[in-house]
């Protein structure tokens, strides 16, 4: 039964339009090889808007985004000409690549302008679960350094991490 006041062709014109949405979605399907070109491209000329779509694109592929990508990620990571670096570090977090260790490390202790209102340091503690999921000895090391930094809400973020390293370790990698 159709809900009061719903007529059979607006919901056969949805119908459709799903149907040709999909269609162009398969049309333009986007390759890793295609990602990683236009993360590239947009990384080279310091170009934000193309540099989030790209980095917006990474997540259709999850985990599985590969080790060129996230090498371009982690490399992105530090440049202040952007202000992805949550969802950068979300990504890395997915792809639980260990080549990204100290790029997360160096961004938990970064510090961004447009991040100045944040005093609860979003992006570090992002960056604390993404290297307690890719749960690596380094990985860990390095949430041991950020559990003695001198921020105390950098420091408790990652010595919870840390305390909670074997009840989450469902999380983690494995190598």
């Amino acid at each position: 039964m159709l809900p009061m006041g719903t007529s059979r062709h607006i919901i056969i014109r949805t119908l459709s339009d799903i149907r040709g949405w999909r269609s162009i979605k398969e049309k333009t399907m986007l390759t890793s090889e295609r990602i990683e070109a236009d993360l590239t491209k947009a990384i080279a000329a310091e170009n934000a808007d193309d540099f989030e779509e790209s980095v917006r694109s990474v997540f259709s592929f999850g985990d599985t985004i590969g080790s060129e990508i996230s090498a371009l990620l982690a490399n992105a990571l530090p440049m202040t000409w952007h202000t992805r670096h949550e969802d950068i570090v979300n990504a890395l977090q997915d792809a639980k690549d260990p080549n990204t260790v100290d790029a997360l490390y160096a961004a938990a202790l970064a510090t961004h302008e447009y991040l100045e209102f944040d005093e609860n340091f979003g992006l570090a503690r992002k960056c604390t679960w993404a290297l307690a999921d890719i749960g690596t000895e380094a990985a860990r090391a390095r949430l041991e350094e950020l559990a003695r930094c001198s921020n105390p809400k950098i420091r408790s973020y990652a010595r919870k991490r840390l305390d909670n390293w074997q009840e989450e370790i469902q999380r983690k990698k494995r190598y």
